[in-house]
């Protein structure tokens, strides 16, 4: 989509990253952390392809922050981490606490 003086042209293909990060964040809403997360992973892998295959570099749009390769390598550090941390979250937090102790008089 390319509409003269407006900013989809500047955007570029960066719109699968937002979509899919915008059903990740729905997904954490309604109560899935983890899957929530993993898509939000895949969504950054995604924007890490994209950053590495667009050509030329300003199709990638809103993906473009520094050099091609420093990009991808943050995009998918960060993709690692947020899948990482989805599939080490604690959901039950009852189950790290001690029993409570009973109290004598």
């Amino acid at each position: 989509m390319k509409l003269r003086g407006s900013g989809f042209a500047v955007l570029g293909v960066w719109w699968p990253v937002g979509v899919l990060t915008a059903a990740g964040v729905l997904t954490i809403g309604a109560g899935q952390i983890r899957l929530g997360g993993q898509i939000i992973g895949a969504a950054l892998i995604v924007g890490a392809v994209v950053r590495l295959l667009a050509q030329p570099a300003r199709r990638a749009g809103g993906l473009v922050v520094r050099s091609r390769g420093l990009d991808v390598v943050v995009l998918l550090a960060l993709a690692i981490g947020v899948i990482i941390a989805s599939a080490t979250v604690n959901l039950d937090p009852s189950a790290d606490r001690p029993p409570p102790r009973s109290v004598t008089r």
